[in-house]
C-alpha cells in the first residue's frame, strides 16, 4: 500500500468515526421524540377508524326513515352547554350512521396565543333529535396523540420570538414577534436535528473503500450479534430515511414559529390570487382548532361580508346544508356560522362558510361563502388560488397526513413510523451488544489522532451544511451553537495529549470510542 493511500484511508477512517460519534449521540437526543412522534402518528394517521371503534355511542346512529330538521338538532346540543358557551361550528353527517357534530368554545377558553382553544363536541342523533353525548376534543386516544404529536403546540409557556413576516411586510404582519409554545418550539428544534440524524445515517451507509466487506442491502442474519442489527438498522434507515426528510419538512411548516415565518415567506415570494369581494376583520384561521379544519395555505384568507337585503332574515342551517350539498361540498363539511362585527356604528355582516373536511387532499381544499341572509355563493376559494408555495406546503400536508393519493400514502406512512420504532429498536440493541461488560459504552471525545487525520475538506463542508441549516432554521442554529461552546469547554478542560496518554488506561474504562462497524 502507498503511503498516499494509507494517507486516504486514514483520513476517510478519521471522517467516518466523527459522522459516526454525531449520529449516536444525535440519536440518544432524538431518540425520545422520534418514538413519541411514530407511536402518536400511527394513532392520528389511523384516527378516524379508531374514534369509530372507540366512541361508536357517540359517533354512529341507526338510519331512520326521516331526519329531524338540522336547527333543531343544533338546539338540542346548545341545551346541553353552558349558556355563555360559543356555537363554533355544525358538522352535518358524512353518512346514512353518522351522527351530527355540533363544536362549543366554552366561555372561559383561553384563546391563542395563550392557548390553541379546545373545543366541546356535542352529538346528536339526526334521525331522533336525541342527545347521544359529548367530549372534549383533545380527550380520549386519538386526543391525546394529537396533543403529543405537536407538544401542546402553543399550550402552556410561550415565548415572543422575532417574527420574519414583520421584517419582509409589516403592514401585513404587524406584530412584531410571534409567540411560541415551549412544547412546540422544542418540537422544532428536535426535528431540524432528526434531519442531521438522517443525513449523517445515509454517510455512515453510503459505500465507501475502507468498508469493502460491509453489506448494503442485505442482512447478514446468521452472523447474529451486533452486525446482524446493525444491517437491519442501515437498511431500515436508508428505506425510511426519503420518506421521513419529506415529513419533517412538511411538518416544520405546522410549527408556531417557523411554519409562520414561512408562511409569511411563501405569501411574499408566490402570492395567492385575491380575491375582489368586501371582507370582514376575522380571518379564516380564526376558525381553526389544532390545524384539524381549516387547509394551511387558506389560513390568512379573510371572512367575507354578506350584502345585507333589506327585511331579510339570517338563513337556517338547514338551507346552508342544503346548498352545500347542492354544491358537492365533500360530506363531513363544516358549517360556521357568519359573524357581525360593529365599528363607528357600522355594522359589517359575516358570511356563512363552509369548509370541506379535514385532512383532505388538495384537490379537495375548498371554502364556499355564503350570503347570510340570501344564500347566494360570495366567492368559492380553492386550492386553484393559492401561489405556488403554498400549493406545495398544501401538498406535503396531505402527503403528512396520508391522505393526498389514498392508500398509497397512508402505507407509506405507516412504512414510515414502523420504521422509525424498528430503527430506534436496532440502534439500541448495537449499542448494548457493543458496549464494554459493565461499562455504558458511550462515545467519548475524539482522539487526538483522530482530529489529526481529519481532513480540512470535511471540516469546511460540515460547516458550510450546519451554517445553511442554522440560517434555515434558527432555532436549529442557535442550539448548534450552544452545543459547540459545550464542547469548547470540554476540550479546554482535556488533559494535553502527553498527559493524556498517560491515563489512557482509565479514560478507556469510562468511554470508548468504537469503529462504526
Amino acid at each position: 500500500m502507498t503511503t498516499t493511500e494509507s494517507s486516504t484511508r486514514r483520513a476517510d477512517a478519521a471522517v467516518l468515526r466523527r459522522i459516526w460519534r454525531l449520529h449516536f449521540w444525535v440519536g440518544l437526543f432524538a431518540a425520545p421524540v422520534l418514538v413519541m412522534l411514530a407511536c402518536s402518528g400511527l394513532v392520528i394517521l389511523y384516527g378516524q377508524p379508531l374514534d369509530a371503534l372507540l366512541n361508536r355511542h357517540l359517533l354512529v346512529v341507526e338510519p331512520g326513515p326521516q331526519t329531524v330538521p338540522l336547527d333543531t338538532q343544533v338546539a338540542t346540543a346548545k341545551q346541553h352547554v353552558a349558556a355563555g358557551d360559543t356555537l363554533e361550528a355544525v358538522t352535518p353527517p358524512d353518512g346514512a350512521h353518522a351522527s351530527t357534530r355540533v363544536d362549543f368554545s366554552p366561555v372561559d377558553a383561553k384563546g391563542y396565543p395563550q392557548a390553541e382553544a379546545d373545543v366541546i363536541q356535542v352529538f346528536v342523533d339526526p334521525y331522533t333529535g336525541a342527545y347521544l353525548g359529548q367530549r372534549e376534543q383533545l380527550s380520549g386516544l386519538v386526543g391525546w396523540a394529537n396533543q403529543l404529536h405537536r407538544m401542546f403546540g402553543n399550550d402552556g409557556p410561550h415565548m415572543q420570538l422575532p417574527s420574519l413576516g414583520h421584517v419582509i411586510n409589516p403592514s401585513a404582519y404587524p406584530q412584531s414577534t410571534i409567540p411560541v409554545g415551549i412544547g412546540n418550539l422544542w418540537m422544532e428544534l428536535t426535528a431540524t436535528w432528526i434531519l442531521v440524524l438522517l443525513a449523517s445515517g445515509i454517510y455512515l451507509w453510503w459505500p465507501r473503500a475502507i468498508e469493502a466487506a460491509k453489506p448494503l442491502l442485505t442482512v447478514r442474519w446468521r452472523q447474529g450479534g451486533r452486525p446482524r442489527w446493525r444491517d437491519v438498522h442501515a437498511l431500515t434507515g436508508v428505506v425510511v430515511a426519503v420518506i421521513l426528510i419529506c415529513y419533517i419538512l412538511s411538518g416544520m411548516t405546522w410549527t408556531r414559529y417557523w411554519g409562520e415565518n414561512w408562511r409569511a415567506v411563501t405569501a411574499t415570494v408566490t402570492p395567492s390570487a385575491e380575491i375582489d369581494a368586501p371582507s370582514t376583520p376575522a380571518k379564516l384561521g380564526d376558525l381553526d382548532r389544532l390545524g384539524r379544519r381549516i387547509a394551511w395555505a387558506a389560513t390568512d384568507d379573510p371572512i367575507y361580508a354578506s350584502d345585507p337585503s333589506p327585511g331579510a332574515a339570517r338563513l337556517s342551517y338547514a338551507d346552508i346544508d342544503r346548498i352545500a350539498k347542492d354544491e358537492h361540498m365533500v360530506p363531513g363539511y363544516a358549517i360556521f356560522p357568519p359573524a357581525d362585527s360593529t365599528r363607528d356604528g357600522a355594522t359589517t355582516y359575516g358570511s356563512y362558510t363552509v369548509v370541506n373536511r379535514w385532512p383532505q387532499r388538495v384537490s379537495e381544499q375548498r371554502t364556499l361563502y355564503l350570503n347570510q341572509f340570501t344564500g347566494a355563493t360570495i366567492t368559492n376559494a380553492t386550492a386553484a388560488q393559492d401561489g405556488a408555495l403554498s400549493k406545495l406546503t398544501s401538498f406535503g400536508i396531505a402527503m403528512h397526513m396520508g391522505n393526498q393519493m389514498g392508500w398509497l400514502t397512508r402505507i407509506s406512512a405507516t412504512v414510515a413510523c414502523l420504521g422509525v420504532l424498528l430503527s430506534v429498536a436496532t440502534g439500541l440493541l448495537m449499542w448494548w451488544t457493543r458496549r464494554p461488560s459493565g461499562r455504558s459504552g458511550l462515545p467519548g471525545p475524539a482522539s487526538e489522532t483522530t482530529r489529526a487525520n481529519t481532513p480540512k475538506k470535511a471540516m469546511i463542508v460540515v460547516t458550510v451544511v450546519a451554517v445553511i441549516l442554522g440560517i434555515l432554521f434558527p432555532a436549529f442554529g442557535i442550539s448548534l451553537l450552544v452545543v459547540l461552546l459545550a464542547e469548547a469547554i470540554v476540550a479546554a478542560r482535556r488533559p494535553p495529549p502527553g498527559q493524556a496518554s498517560r491515563v489512557t488506561s482509565t479514560t478507556t474504562s469510562r468511554s470508548v470510542e468504537p469503529s462504526p462497524e
